[in-house]
């Protein structure tokens, strides 16, 4: 079962890498303002969308490798059972907590609006800072191994919803490309 979960965290990396990549290669002409724009690179609705679904994107590829590769070095640390417990599930919760203020204020710094990928991210993210901290007391504090089995599969569940999430928007615009060719 570890296996299966292992290879779908390195699945969803790559496709989330494959989006970005993706993005970066639809917006060539933006590629730069993608990165280092600011309110004079949104024009339009579209700009907005645009420069939200790009951050968004750019959020869950990098928060999602980060906790993971947290999560593999928090369990090689050294302490007792309960302790590294209490650790890793409030350090999941933390990078949950920390993904949802990035990318608010990178919406923010930017000055762009929310779009509805980058909502749905947030409220993602906000599913699963409530399921690590339910996680955290269940586990961590009561030692109760009960919501285990739902919690592994809901991690997985999010993080596929996340991916498909940000896989909407070039799936969208490949999809007009692909209609005005036609």
């Amino acid at each position: 079962m570890i296996d299966f979960f292992t290879a779908t965290s390195w699945t969803i990396r790559i496709l989330e890498l494959a989006i970005v990549l993706n993005i970066l290669y639809l917006f060539k002409q933006h590629r730069l303002a993608l990165f280092f724009g600011g309110q004079s690179n949104l024009n339009s609705t579209d700009d907005h969308t645009m420069h939200s679904c790009f951050i968004a994107a750019l959020t869950v590829m990098v928060f999602h490798f980060v906790s993971s590769h947290l999560s593999q070095y928090i369990l090689t640390i050294e302490m007792s059972k309960l302790e590294l417990r209490q650790f890793f599930y409030f350090s999941m919760f933390s990078c949950s907590v920390a993904f949802s203020a990035t990318l608010f204020f990178l919406h923010t710094i930017r000055g762009c609006t929310f779009s509805k990928v980058a909502r749905i991210c947030l409220y993602l993210a906000i599913a699963q800072a409530a399921l690590q901290m339910m996680q955290f007391v269940m586990r961590g504090m009561l030692d109760n191994s009960t919501l285990s089995p739902f919690y592994s599969v809901a991690v997985v569940l999010l993080n596929i919803a996340s991916l498909g999430v940000i896989a909407v928007y070039p799936l969208t615009i490949v999809s007009k490309i692909r209609k005005e060719e036609i």
